[in-house]
């Protein structure tokens, strides 16, 4: 059969046969949700988040204030987009869990639930390419674009517009299936496809992942003041981390987890198919103390495909510290052999 033949072939049976070949590709693939979203912007999106950009809600995070065009256009990353193919990976591990859970019971900190594997990085990127190897067999016309989200693009608008998830109060995609235990990914293409319906918010009245929040980052519904989020201070601020949040912090050492853990839809959460049997992070086997004075050699070596590494060496190091004080430990110094502090 000839590419055009097989690529007729796969358009000319019922309406929906397209969008049904894409989602049941990836789920074959092991993705927890699909949905399909087209390319048009969204001006409300573009709205809510120029605005915070303009409030100085990032922080540091300056990537996010660069490239608004492409963020708010996905079609600007692939010319001749049409469509975009939404994508979800639950990454929730009961067991996984646990180990925070003891590791907070002993006094030696927790990291955020989605840094205990591989870097989710490299692991969409990779299912998202064997998806798009996929749909080329049936559609030798594609032209595609893989989206994690190392690129300027509005995942979480573009994930309930596609109908996968509903943007939560602690600014969350939430799926109906998975809870807020998920990562987005999306695959720009040039087909021309029937967008699915836009979930609608189920939080209503529930605000108690803004009651959870220990240092008033989620104040208003809907934004989150990343200044004051834990995960921001703990993973993207450099240099040391205002006095005044250190207490809040407490055995955090690597983002946060406590707006998530309280949202009743991740009561119905499950393990992943993906990442759940994966060797945990070596890093969670060591005690505080031994993390505040990690070498930078060390460092690197244990996070060479791990998202720890987004806060650099220097960044746990001082995170570890300040878990020890809240502990009411002495808090432990690195010496000169060990790399800097």
């Amino acid at each position: 059969m000839s590419p055009e033949t097989k690529e007729n072939s796969a358009t000319s049976h019922v309406a929906y046969s397209t969008e049904s070949l894409i989602k049941n590709t990836a789920y074959d693939i092991g993705f927890s949700g699909v949905g399909i979203a087209g390319v048009k912007p969204s001006p409300e999106s573009s709205r809510v988040f120029d605005r915070w950009i303009d409030e100085g809600k990032h922080g540091e995070m300056r990537y996010l204030s660069g490239g608004k065009d492409k963020r708010h256009d996905p079609g600007l990353l692939l010319p001749g987009a049409q469509s975009v193919v939404c994508v979800a990976v639950n990454y929730y591990s009961d067991s996984l869990a646990r180990k925070n859970r003891r590791r907070l019971e002993t006094g030696e900190g927790r990291f955020s639930l989605y840094a205990h594997c591989r870097d989710y990085h490299s692991v969409l990127t990779e299912m998202l390419g064997e998806l798009e190897r996929r749909l080329k067999d049936f559609f030798p016309r594609l032209q595609s674009a893989i989206c994690v989200d190392t690129q300027p693009i509005s995942e979480r608008d573009l994930a309930v517009r596609a109908g996968i998830a509903w943007l939560g109060k602690n600014t969350m995609a939430i799926s109906p299936e998975c809870g807020s235990w998920i990562f987005l990914g999306e695959l720009i293409t040039n087909l021309e496809l029937t967008s699915d319906v836009p979930l609608r918010s189920l939080c209503g009245s529930c605000t108690r992942c803004m009651d959870a929040c220990p240092t008033g980052a989620l104040d208003e519904a809907y934004v989150l003041d990343a200044t004051k989020c834990i995960s921001y201070l703990t993973i993207e601020k450099r240099g040391d981390i205002p006095v005044e949040f250190h207490h809040a912090i407490g055995d955090n050492l690597f983002g946060c987890d406590d707006c998530q853990a309280v949202c009743p839809f991740n009561n119905y959460a499950h393990d992943s198919e993906i990442f759940a049997g994966e060797p945990v992070n070596l890093l969670l086997a060591m005690s505080t103390r031994e993390l505040a004075v990690l070498s930078d050699e060390n460092f690197r070596e244990l996070t060479r495909d791990s998202a720890i590494g987004r806060c650099k060496a220097r960044g746990l190091r001082r995170n570890a510290r300040i878990v020890a004080a809240n502990a009411g430990g002495e808090r432990p110094r690195a010496n000169g052999a060990q790399g800097p502090t």
